[in-house]
Order: C-alpha cells, then sequence, then structure tokens
C-alpha cells in the first residue's frame, strides 16, 4: 500500500474543506450520528468553522438601524423643503364671475424650491442607500452599520465580499419580502443557518469580525 503524502496546512483564516468521508464519496456533510452539526459548504457549522461566528439577531438589527439613521440625512432638505412650499402655497381663494376658482396670496417662488429641496433629500436617501447597502457592502462586505457594529457579509460557501450585483439582489429581495409580509429579517430567529431569506436567496451570511 502506498504512503500518503501529507498535505500542508491550510495558511491561517482559510476556508477549511470537512473531513473526508471514510466511506468514500469524497467530501461531504457529516453523517447524522457524529454528533455534531452539518459540515457542508454554507451551512452554519461550515461558516463557523472556516469564516467566524455567525452574527445574532440583535448585532444584525443594530446594523440596519445605523444604516437606516445614515439614509435619513436625506430628511433634512426633505423637512425644510415642506416647510417652504407650505409658506408658498396660496392662503385665500374665491370664485370669479365665470364661476372659476381662484386664489391669491403664497409665493410661488417658495413653493418651487421647497418642491427642489424635497426632490433633492429623497435623491440623498436614494443615493446613500446605494453607496452603502449596494456598493460598499459588496465590495468589503461591510456597510457603515455593519463596520461600527463588527460584522460582515459574506458568501456562505467562499467566506468572500459577494459583490454588488448580488448586494443589489439581495436588497431587491429583501423589501419586496418584507413589504409583503415582513420575514425577510424575521426569518433568520429559527432558520438553522441563521439566513434572512434575503441571505438565502443570494447564498449570503453574516459573521462576526473585529471592529474598526
Amino acid at each position: 500500500m502506498s504512503e500518503q503524502t501529507p498535505q500542508p496546512p491550510a495558511p491561517y483564516g482559510a476556508a477549511q474543506p470537512p473531513a473526508p468521508n471514510p466511506y468514500g464519496g469524497g467530501y461531504g456533510q457529516a453523517p447524522a450520528y457524529a454528533g455534531g452539526p452539518p459540515m457542508h459548504p454554507g451551512s452554519l457549522g461550515y461558516v463557523q468553522a472556516n469564516f467566524g461566528q455567525a452574527a445574532s439577531f440583535g448585532q444584525r438589527a443594530l446594523a440596519l438601524i445605523i444604516d437606516s439613521l445614515i439614509s435619513m440625512i436625506g430628511l433634512i432638505p426633505m423637512i425644510i423643503g415642506f416647510i417652504l412650499l407650505a409658506m408658498g402655497l396660496p392662503t385665500d381663494s374665491y370664485v370669479d364671475e365665470f364661476g372659476m376658482t381662484q386664489t391669491t396670496g403664497g409665493d410661488s417662488g417658495l413653493a418651487i424650491t421647497g418642491g427642489v429641496l424635497i426632490g433633492l433629500g429623497i435623491l440623498i436617501s436614494i443615493a446613500i442607500t446605494i453607496w452603502n447597502r449596494i456598493f460598499k457592502m459588496g465590495r468589503t462586505g461591510q456597510s457603515v452599520g455593519k463596520k461600527v457594529i463588527g460584522l460582515k457579509l459574506i458568501d456562505d460557501k467562499t467566506g468572500q465580499p459577494i459583490g454588488a450585483g448580488m448586494c443589489c439582489l439581495r436588497e431587491v429581495v429583501s423589501n419586496i419580502v418584507n413589504q409583503l409580509i415582513y420575514l425577510s429579517y424575521l426569518w433568520m430567529l429559527w432558520d438553522d443557518n441563521k439566513q434572512t431569506l434575503a441571505d438565502k436567496a443570494v447564498h449570503s451570511t453574516v459573521v462576526v469580525v473585529p471592529k474598526g
């Protein structure tokens, strides 16, 4: 019988494949009678063995709250815009001799400025969300909120950031599901792999990492 050459250890932090199946068939999920959690790629056991502790619901909720507050920066021009719009609206109305309703008072310049500021505020909020939740998180795995709390969004099989395209799909799925039944976030409370429905759609998960 030929002697097997020992394999050099993988670099620290690199993904470790599950132990070979002694009954043949290469790598696979640990048998149920082994007593441990499933270790196939994408499972909670595999993620925590190779990439870090899975984030809790509370940690993820705090990160999301921070991201939402940052997006609310757009509310500042919106609030000013609503005030100006209200100040610029006509104050009186009457019916002329032709039976047409006429308005008096108000300032059309203020009303127009208010409308522009409201639109600008909406665009600012959307731009911040796209930059933070899609491009930044897709490239680095961390939105501003995740970076503050010490979390990272990764592919549940490779441990790498999932990219802007998959982050965009993840956000779309999350928003659609939450608008209908609000279960995308809550799903992780009973999911075996601690994933939201949006995570499952793109095979992502969130793990705990050092802050900063």
